[in-house]
């Protein structure tokens, strides 16, 4: 299963705003730069999150982008869905999809849902807050090491 650029650049820049947004807007300029997300790529990103409620944007000369709810309460799963819809994969256990007419008699269908449940927890279970943390112990770790 891969996910796609346009679903990695999202966590990364949900991520960059829970770290240093402090209710702060950050110009989409500053996080490109930071995460190494080409900009104009960033702005359809950013352009999915806002539309989607994950981010909002704040117009102006000190304008940006912030998170529209505590990173606690926002999950990658919902990034990911922003970006890309449902999350599944492979078509016959999208429950937006039609339905498969085989999957009575398919051999693997079962193996397709319990995949999908099992992603889909992982997800919803991770909230950007958490990534914000990890990163931050990640971040301090890496300065001690250069410290000694």
């Amino acid at each position: 299963m891969n996910f796609t650029a346009r679903e990695e650049y999202g966590l990364l820049a949900t991520v960059h705003l829970g770290l240093h947004g402090n209710g702060e807007p950050i110009q989409s300029r500053e996080i490109a730069r930071a995460e190494g997300i080409p900009e104009q790529f960033l702005e359809q990103v950013m352009a999915g999150l806002r539309r989607a409620g994950v981010a909002r944007s704040i117009r102006g000369a000190s304008g940006g982008y912030v998170l529209a709810r505590p990173a606690r309460e926002i999950t990658a799963g919902d990034v990911l869905r922003a970006l890309s819809g449902p999350i599944v994969p492979i078509k016959c256990v999208n429950p937006e999809a039609e339905r498969c007419e085989k999957l009575e008699r398919c051999a693997i269908a079962d193996l397709w849902q319990r995949v999908q449940s099992a992603v889909t927890e992982v997800l919803d279970n991770t909230t950007i807050q958490d990534l914000v943390d990890k990163r931050t112990s990640l971040e301090e770790q890496g300065s001690f090491m250069m410290h000694i």
